[in-house]
């Protein structure tokens, strides 16, 4: 509650009045919204002239799916816009599907990559919801740059089934399989036309996994990049490098707290 009051009486500070009651708006407008989803059981989105629904399992749960909803539909209609009904869309940390499903209405193929088995579940629920499954294959596996068994580290309370990321030991862990998305590729899965990755800082690795996907198929992509966590292993940069690297012209798409957006489109030739 105190980082909350710090929060307005910056915006106070900064803006005026008139910010801190936008502010106040959205704060209470986001939990009716919540209130009315938790009520239906689920969320419900339309983009350009596609609805899809989402399953909601609680009042907490309605309240995350319209944070991220509002924050991140700058990017999800960005990256939506860009694709071609022949794509292949991989999205890496799929959580329960927003990205992955409203793909599967604009293109032909999505391998959505969610390796907690009870995030996996609520996408496969949530592509019979929508009638979308035969497009979507769902995938329990954490991308990353070795294959084998890796830890998935749940800390973060009520938070952890959105903050859930693959890490080297974890104090509280669960065992998942990784893989590189170079070495899936060569067992036959789709290579990719169009990436969305938001891995909780693993962003290095999984992107130094698939070097050759990203230099001979994907033609854009779009990266969630945790800088606070890519600080912390002197890694910040890495996204914008591997990216540029493998051609592709990178530019920063939007920006929210410790995180940032970078869309990242293939240079002609």
């Amino acid at each position: 509650m105190t980082a909350k009051i710090d929060q307005a009486w910056e915006i106070l500070k900064g803006e005026g009045l008139q910010a801190l009651g936008r502010e106040l708006q959205r704060f209470f407008q986001r939990r009716i919204m919540a209130a009315m989803a938790w009520s239906r059981g689920a969320f419900q989105i339309q983009v350009e002239s596609r609805v899809a629904r989402f399953e909601i399992r609680s009042y907490g749960e309605a309240l995350n799916w319209i944070r991220t909803y509002q924050t991140e539909e700058i990017c999800l209609r960005y990256l939506i816009g860009r694709l071609r009904s022949a794509d292949v869309f991989w999205d890496i940390g799929a959580y329960h599907g927003l990205y992955a499903i409203l793909a599967a209405q604009f293109c032909r193929k999505v391998i959505a990559f969610e390796p907690y088995s009870q995030n996996a579940r609520r996408i496969i629920m949530n592509t019979r919801l929508n009638g979308c499954q035969d497009r979507v294959r769902v995938l329990r596996i954490a991308l990353s740059d070795r294959e084998g068994p890796g830890f998935f580290d749940l800390r973060g309370g009520e938070r952890a089934f959105m903050m859930g990321h693959v890490a080297s030991q974890s104090d509280f862990p669960l065992r998942v399989q990784t893989a590189p998305g170079d070495a899936l590729v060569l067992r036959g899965v789709p290579p990719p036309d169009v990436v969305k990755i938001d891995v909780e800082g693993h962003e290095c690795s999984v992107l130094n996994g698939m070097r050759q996907i990203l230099g001979k198929h994907v033609r854009q992509l779009i990266c969630e990049v945790h800088a606070s966590a890519l600080a912390r292993h002197n890694q910040l940069g890495c996204v914008e490098r591997i990216l540029r690297e493998a051609g592709f012209e990178v530019t920063r798409l939007y920006e929210r707290r410790t995180e940032y957006f970078v869309w990242a489109e293939k240079r002609p030739g």
